[in-house]
């Protein structure tokens, strides 16, 4: 191991270091802005603890990765919020690894305490159960206001597309087809995959006017298609938290909003209504850029959840079977 290096590199160092690294190793070498917010900001916390704790993080070993994981816990952090931390640190020792700093990973056996919740499940919880409140959200911005007209063009696409919140506020000018046959592209998805989806004529006319309004606010340079018109960053690509902010915002207005209800349930919303009114798996699987149709499988079981619910089958059987028995009972009698 190269002790002598690790003596004089600071934990700045070590952060730029794991930028350079994953640059080249995560995500076949091009990861997302995304990825590389989360891990970055997982191994920050991690030295930062290690700092408070007198470990040097660079040699913790498995026990000390166990007692920040339970530090985690004891701040009542959720699972998703630990697992996610432990992997960005997991993926800051395989960089050690690779610059034979280290010989093991000490985070390869330490995981976050176990889900027993499914995901249809998790779905459930958060979707939009009634389909017409959730078709109606994109009618609530008023639109005779610029803003309203823009967050009339986000939740659109939001809704009947079930792209991401990711997705959304990455999209530039480019991205934007509004000819005869309107189209979006998606060129930052999930591990980079790049999608066309088809848009409606409404979605198209939104498109348009929301692209007239979004001029005057920004300069020649600026290619975003959504911005912000927030006085402190006013013109400025809209961030996630800002589209966030926009969604929780009409949620509430129409009585939706629960916790953990935001811009990711209304992609799980589109997928569940999409697959109930018939439309395929494989092209829903296409329209959400998933990597594979089983990941999309998992909303049939929202939607069979949805439609078979045992003690409504059970009674209607058992009505259907006492209604046969009283007509051959009353045979019998005859």
């Amino acid at each position: 191991m190269k002790h002598l290096a690790l003596n004089h590199t600071s934990k700045t160092n070590i952060l730029d270091l794991f930028v350079d690294w994953l640059h080249l190793e995560a995500a076949q070498g091009e990861p997302s802005q995304n990825t590389l917010t989360s891990y970055l900001s997982s191994v920050r916390c991690f030295l930062k603890w290690c700092g408070s704790a007198g470990i040097d993080a660079i040699f913790a070993s498995e026990q000390d990765i166990k007692w920040y994981r339970a530090n985690l816990v004891a701040e009542g952090y959720k699972r998703s919020t630990i697992a996610a931390r432990l992997v960005g640190i997991r993926r800051l020792y395989d960089a050690l690894i690779s610059w034979e700093w280290r010989a093991e990973n000490p985070v390869a056996n330490v995981r976050a305490k176990s889900d027993l919740t499914s995901h249809s499940d998790r779905i459930l919880e958060k979707y939009i159960s009634d389909r017409d409140a959730f078709l109606n959200l994109c009618f609530l911005p008023d639109i005779d206001t610029e803003i309203g007209i823009r967050d009339r063009a986000i939740l659109r696409l939001l809704c009947y597309t079930g792209i991401r919140v990711s997705e959304l506020c990455a999209m530039n000018l480019e991205d934007l087809d509004l000819g005869d046959i309107p189209n979006i592209t998606i060129r930052s998805g999930k591990g980079r995959k790049r999608r066309q989806i088809p848009i409606s004529e409404d979605d198209r006319s939104f498109l348009r006017r929301w692209c007239n309004i979004r001029c005057r606010y920004i300069g020649e340079n600026e290619r975003s298609v959504f911005v912000s018109m927030d006085n402190r960053s006013r013109g400025t690509r809209l961030s996630t938290r800002g589209a966030r902010y926009i969604v929780d915002k009409y949620l509430k207005m129409a009585g939706l909003k629960i916790p953990g209800r935001s811009c990711h349930s209304l992609r799980h919303s589109t997928a569940t209504w999409l697959l109930a009114a018939g439309v395929p798996m494989e092209a829903i699987s296409d329209i959400l850029g998933h990597s594979s149709v089983k990941v999309t499988a998992i909303y049939a079981k929202v939607v069979n959840r949805r439609k078979y619910i045992p003690s409504t089958m059970l009674s209607k059987k058992i009505r259907e079977l006492l209604g046969l028995y009283t007509i051959k009972g009353s045979d019998v009698k005859a």
